[in-house]
């Protein structure tokens, strides 16, 4: 006989999930995230990573794994992570080729439980299906994990799809020490948009 293929029921969760997201809208904490899709949008490279390195951060604090899985050929600046204050020995980096892999991948980390944090970095223009974002969704909400994708697209243009809870846009002004403005344009759990701002230098020589 052939082996039976494991329903989600059968995986067992390898991660102790005794985080619970509070109640309410418009933070963009990690414990905030927990059992959601988020999707962090900016239009150019405009100061999302120091962002989402403050969430990877949060859920390093709380003792979570953190994966991050690059889509595309590029992947993040390591001195912009590590001076966020990420543990980089801690993060674990998956190189994907392209949309299909990276859900896939971002899939089987969520499926495994092992992570409480996986960031998918769409460098492209990316389209997902609902039906792929709502397996994903399912998946966190069942090992209580946090999902953002990384998206490269106007505050204007649509979210990844109507799975996703929460979105917010991101926009850099200055230099050296410079500002970044997130907005929330999209929050299911709240009918009130937010605007967060941040205050961040650059790695040195860089600027």
């Amino acid at each position: 006989m052939s082996p039976k293929t494991p329903s989600l029921a059968d995986i067992p969760v390898f991660r102790a999930a005794n985080l619970k997201a509070p109640k309410g809208g418009g933070s963009w904490s990690f414990p905030n995230l927990i059992g959601i899709l988020a999707e962090i949008s900016q239009e150019t490279p405009s100061g999302a990573l120091s962002f989402v390195a403050e969430i990877i951060a949060g859920a390093q604090s709380q003792k979570e794994p953190v994966a991050w899985v690059a889509g595309e050929e590029s992947v993040f600046f390591p001195p912009d992570l590590i001076q966020r204050g990420v543990d980089l020995s801690s993060l674990a980096v998956i190189r994907a080729g392209g949309k299909a892999e990276s859900l896939t991948v971002g899939e089987w980390l969520l499926r495994s439980g092992a992570f409480g944090l996986v960031i998918l970095d769409c460098e492209g223009s990316w389209s997902v299906e609902d039906s792929a974002l709502g397996r994903i969704q399912r998946l966190a909400d069942r090992n209580q994990c946090a999902v953002v994708f990384l998206t490269r697209k106007r505050r204007t243009d649509p979210s990844l799809g109507s799975r996703v809870a929460l979105r917010g846009c991101v926009r850099r002004s200055g230099y050296g020490p410079f500002m970044v403005d997130i907005h929330t344009v999209k929050d299911k759990r709240s009918n009130s948009g937010s605007r967060q701002r941040r205050q961040y230098n650059g790695p040195a020589g860089l600027y």
